[in-house]
């Protein structure tokens, strides 16, 4: 399951050159990883909605994600997603089955927990929104490579804890894939093997096994 996606296909085309080398972005977003990196692992609770206004969508729904450095867990919408950085375990509730896979990191999906560093690599960014008093610092990562099925990500940065209050991801679909963060907690009490999915622990599970 792609944890992140998005839309919206104008005025990227005009910001593009300025987006490359915003240092006022690059400040804030550096500040922003550092804030993450600081953590030993963390929380929290998430609501995803999908915009799709041609189609006349809006639907949402609400999860929970623990991170801890590369690796994840995330409960929602019916399923267990487990990335240890190296396999990625999906399991359905209904139907009591789970996929396993190796994690590629290649392979054009957004990695939850590196959400707060993917500025670094592939995307131009640019500074949108929040000069004065606003309470967010607006900013915009535009995927330098034009084969990604989305085309920009929106960050909304709390000024103040420098943390991720929301993040948009418009794809080319024409779908806006919106996610806020609610109920941060910072974890002291997880190990690697919290990153790990068991089938044992499930009687009668069907196991896919495409590794």
């Amino acid at each position: 399951m792609k944890i992140l996606k998005s839309i919206l296909l104008t005025f990227i085309a005009i910001n593009i050159a300025v987006a490359q080398n915003d240092p006022k972005a690059k400040k804030i977003l550096d500040q922003m990883s550092a804030k993450y990196r600081e953590v030993p692992a963390f929380s929290a609770t998430f609501t995803q909605t999908l915009e799709n206004k041609d189609e006349n969508i809006n639907d949402s729904f609400t999860g929970t994600i623990t991170v801890m450095g590369d690796k994840f867990k995330a409960d929602v919408a019916g399923q267990v997603i487990v990335n240890n950085n190296e396999t990625v375990w999906t399991y359905l509730k209904d139907a009591n089955e789970v996929t396993i896979s190796n994690y590629d990191p290649e392979a054009g999906e957004m990695n939850p927990s590196k959400i707060y560093d993917a500025y670094k690599s592939g995307y131009k960014y640019l500074y949108m929104a929040g000069e004065g008093t606003a309470k967010y610092h607006i900013i915009d990562l535009v995927p330098t490579n034009k084969d990604e099925n989305f085309y920009k990500i929106r960050l909304k940065i709390d000024k103040q804890s420098n943390l991720l209050n929301s993040w948009s991801v418009f794809d080319r679909a024409g779908n806006i894939f919106n996610y806020a963060v609610t109920d941060f907690k910072v974890r002291n009490d997880l190990s690697a093997s919290a990153f790990n999915f068991d089938p044992s622990k499930y009687p009668n599970i069907e196991v896919l096994d495409f590794r």
